[in-house]
């Protein structure tokens, strides 16, 4: 059995965070996988630097790290922004709209029902024809009786 060394608190916080040498995480991760002590740290301080990101304000990338981004994923320039990204001066997605017309809500046909609908009416159907089966057996009369053939002896003289 392989001893591994043992690591300090600040040490395991460290790694969570990813600023150990790569040398040493194969090591730490090692520990951890053999250690409940040293995996129950490192989960206390996921935890705890988790719920500091979640207090953090959402803060939009700048448009240069955005620029980057696109460019090592392939896309063009000219593509529209994702929600997050800095949008044009003029572009405000709260402004009132230009068009006049009132805007209704069109409900979906019959044939464009959502997959939710479709699988609460199959389950609706299912579970009434099983009512209805339960129903219909418990109306059928019972049996009128049962018939059993008496033994026939024979006398042999």
């Amino acid at each position: 059995m392989t001893r591994h060394r043992s690591y300090s608190d600040h040490e395991i916080a460290r790694y969570v965070l990813g600023l150990d040498m790569p040398e040493r995480t194969a090591d730490i991760q090692a520990r951890l996988a053999h250690d409940d002590a040293a995996a129950a740290r490192a989960l206390k301080w996921e935890a705890y630097f988790l719920g500091i990101v979640d207090a953090l304000p959402v803060q939009p990338p700048p448009d240069a790290v955005l620029d980057r981004i696109r460019q090592s994923l392939g896309m063009d320039a000219e593509e529209p922004p994702v929600m997050g990204e800095a949008r044009p001066a003029g572009d405000n997605p709260h402004a009132a709209p230009t068009d006049t017309r009132p805007r209704h809500r069109t409900r979906p046909g019959p044939g464009r029902l959502r997959r939710g609908r479709v699988a609460l009416a199959v389950g609706l159907g299912v579970a009434l024809s099983l009512a209805a089966l339960a129903l219909w057996a418990s109306l059928q009369p019972p049996p009128a009786g049962t018939i059993v053939q008496q033994p026939v002896h024979l006398d042999r003289h």
